[in-house]
């Protein structure tokens, strides 16, 4: 008897260790969920002339067919309008319900091979901004990367465990001299590879008055401010809001496919002013770019905002100009699949144009 008892309290240690890595290596239970929510709050049939005519319609620009209403989207996608970069923080949803489906927008662009070569797309941007009544130069970068993610950490994983997964992230870099003083913007934005759920969002903004920041995680959203009336916030990020400040990735999904009449957009979060933080209902259009553009435009309008994304019609989509009703603009200045991450040493600027270093 003595000898069993015995034996006992010498594999008690044994199963203890065994217990912690099965709970240390199982996915958080507070993950956001995996499966999008609705389409961007997709509303109504048609979309402004020059465009798309009806559910089912042709294209009267490149590439897809159609406007979904917010009726058939649902029809055609229970509650996720999978295949989207749209948000994933609603609690419930089985992503085994939601397979992708040519339903709405064309999510190969972010399944395709092109992600696992171990670069990332690094593109530099010319930068008019319209900011203290004024059009100042500067530049963006848009570093969009294929990267492994741990769920219960929501950090990238340097050692993938069994609950980890892929994610696309979209760096949005922004520097813009102002005067005597120059403004510092960045927003990273995160997406899983497989169902496009919006995982994470951070953002900065600094400039020589102060920092305001930014987070999204687990459907939660906290920002700090330096302005007075805003302080320190946390508050639920709306589930069917789309990032404005990820759209030049998740925008990509309607290249080509059918486009959905509306988007909520949730504003940008890179601007550091985070007083009225509500999602805008845009309608979305897509036509052909003008002949000195090339490519597919996606036009976002609501009332007299506008919001114009210029992508390559081929995947994965690059974007190459962006304008904004204020007089904000984009312009593609250069952009290859390069490892980036190695080019920081002196010298390493080399491989940017003159224009945006």
């Amino acid at each position: 008897m003595r000898k069993v008892i015995w034996k006992c309290l010498a594999v008690m240690p044994l199963l203890g260790l065994t217990l912690w890595w099965i709970h240390s290596d199982a996915p958080d239970s507070r993950e956001v969920s995996a499966a999008p929510l609705a389409v961007g709050g997709a509303r109504g049939v048609g979309g402004a002339a020059g465009d798309i005519g009806g559910v089912g319609g042709e294209a009267g620009g490149a590439g897809g067919a159609g406007v979904a209403s917010g009726a058939t989207v649902a029809m055609l996608t229970g509650q996720g309008g999978h295949g989207s970069l749209g948000i994933g923080s609603g609690p419930g949803i089985d992503p085994s319900l939601h397979a992708d489906s040519p339903a709405v927008g064309d999510p190969s662009w972010r399944r395709a091979p092109l992600w696992d070569d171990g670069k990332a797309e690094f593109c530099a941007y010319e930068v008019s901004w319209a900011h203290y009544g004024h059009v100042y130069k500067g530049r963006a970068l848009l570093v969009l990367v294929k990267e492994p993610w741990s769920p219960a950490l929501d950090v990238k994983a340097d050692h993938p465990g069994r609950g980890s997964f892929e994610v696309l992230k979209l760096n949005h870099v922004r520097d813009v001299a102002t005067g005597i003083y120059t403004y510092h913007q960045m927003a990273s934005v995160f997406w899983r590879r497989d169902s496009g759920a919006l995982q994470k969002l951070a953002a900065t903004s600094s400039e020589a008055c102060g920092i305001s920041f930014a987070e999204m995680t687990r459907g939660s959203l906290q920002t700090h401010s330096y302005f007075d009336g805003q302080g320190d916030r946390t508050r639920r990020w709306p589930e069917l809001a789309w990032p404005e400040d990820g759209l030049p990735a998740s925008l990509r999904t309607f290249v080509t496919g059918i486009v959905p009449s509306s988007l909520d957009v949730f504003p940008s979060l890179l601007a550091g002013r985070y007083a009225d933080l509500a999602p805008r209902t845009y309608s979305l259009e897509r036509r052909q770019a003008a002949a000195a553009e090339e490519g597919v435009e996606l036009r976002l309008t609501s009332g007299a905002s506008k919001l114009i994304y210029t992508f390559e019609a081929e995947p994965p989509h690059r974007l190459r100009r962006f304008e904004r009703d204020d007089g904000t603009t984009y312009r593609l200045a250069k952009c290859d699949r390069i490892a980036y991450w190695d080019m920081h040493d002196p010298g390493g600027d080399a491989w940017l144009p003159a224009a945006v270093r």
